[in-house]
């Protein structure tokens, strides 16, 4: 038998296992990684960090991501050359956190989105970053491209947060909504298991993607820290309710979307269109009310107004006026710390990666538009 699929059937059958994971969202901050322990039906977080990526990197990036038309030879490249990225940054972090590769199981990475097509005949997504190089730099076993069996078993490939939030976070009695702020958001509703109800897990629309790309572009800044340029902007209610008609919002849920839908030119061309001009601080809170509001949306059709903790993680959570528009608009939940879960709300995302990873190897097969099946492709150190 090859020696690392023997490997691989003893790390099955551990009680616990150390595994990494590691996220990159659309948003393009940086790479969130975090150390597990997995046992038990437990995740216990260890240690994480996010290593920012330069802003050389994050432009090259953002030049192939959601783009119908790039340069195919810099998609090559950087599958690669942000592999080997990933690769040193985890054994830095394991340098820094005083962690052996050796006492490692698993690497568990989502790579780099830089294209997702939701579509009722051919779904399709495509993220980078390849799992080869990550293992065979590292030495460890790594699973990645956990998007695409989703898709190959009838799903739309995201949001994936419910296959986590389900087996983890629903309560006895208590209804919850665990809602993501990430580039793009996404929430799981869980009802309570007394409910007797199904939960559904949905994409709500941009969080931070708009908001960053304005940021970016007026401000040369990476995104609005703390809110702090929506707070001194006012919304202009008139292009909210233009964005608010974009088709997204008028489909069923579950449902998921991107970039490709969402992006700054969509918003100049609105703004256009509508005679709509605005000074940039006011664009930014316009925008910042676009995602309260996306959000709040989404809610008013599934909990049709019962009580409900609400768990907010991802890099809106740091927004003011993000938090303070959902304190206004959602008067009937109980807003309530991630960390009360047992993970800290900037590594939900990465964590969900080692949640995946542990469960393909584990053999425990999630339900996905009527199909049993786990998610992941493994790749093994030479």
């Amino acid at each position: 038998m090859n020696k690392q699929i023997l490997k691989l059937s003893e790390i099955a059958q551990k009680p616990e296992r150390y595994i990494i994971g590691l996220m990159s969202g659309t948003s393009l901050d940086g790479l969130d990684i975090v150390l597990c322990k997995v046992g038990e039906g437990r995740i216990s977080v260890l240690h994480f960090i996010t290593v920012e990526y330069r802003a050389s990197l994050r432009k090259r990036i953002s030049r192939i991501q959601s783009k119908q038309m790039v340069d195919l030879q810099e998609v090559t490249i950087l599958n690669t050359e942000l592999a080997h990225l990933y690769a040193e940054w985890v054994l830095e972090a394991l340098q820094k956190w005083g962690v052996s590769k050796e006492s490692i199981d698993l690497i568990a990475s989502h790579g780099q989105t830089i294209y997702h097509h939701p579509n009722n005949s051919l779904t399709s997504t495509f993220q980078i970053v390849d799992g080869d190089h990550i293992a065979q730099k590292t030495g460890i076993i790594t699973i990645s491209d956990f998007r695409q069996k989703h898709i190959a078993a009838g799903g739309q490939g995201a949001p994936l947060a419910e296959l986590m939030d389900e087996r983890l976070f629903r309560h006895e009695t208590k209804n919850r909504v665990l809602l993501n702020l990430g580039g793009i958001g996404n929430l799981t509703w869980l009802p309570s298991k007394d409910s007797h109800l199904q939960p559904i897990a949905t994409d709500t629309g941009p969080a931070n993607t708009l908001i960053n790309a304005a940021t970016q572009k007026y401000f040369d800044l990476p995104f609005d820290e703390a809110g702090t340029l929506a707070n001194s902007g006012k919304a202009h209610s008139e292009l909210v309710k233009y964005l608010l008609l974009e088709p997204f919002f008028r489909e069923t849920i579950p449902k998921t979307t991107g970039q490709e839908e969402f992006n700054l030119e969509l918003v100049e061309n609105l703004m256009q269109s509508h005679s709509i001009s605005l000074q940039p601080k006011d664009l930014i809170a316009s925008l910042t009310e676009l995602t309260v509001k996306s959000v709040v949306r989404i809610l008013d059709t599934l909990t049709k107004d019962v009580e409900f903790e609400l768990y907010i993680s991802g890099g809106g959570i740091h927004n003011i006026s993000i938090l303070e528009g959902l304190i206004r608009d959602i008067p009937n939940s109980d807003i309530r710390p991630f960390e009360e879960l047992g993970i800290l709300p900037d590594a939900k995302e990465a964590v969900l990666m080692v949640f995946l990873a542990n469960e393909c190897l584990s053999g425990n097969p999630f339900k996905i538009a009527g199909t049993q099946t786990n998610l992941g492709k493994i790749s093994f150190p030479g």
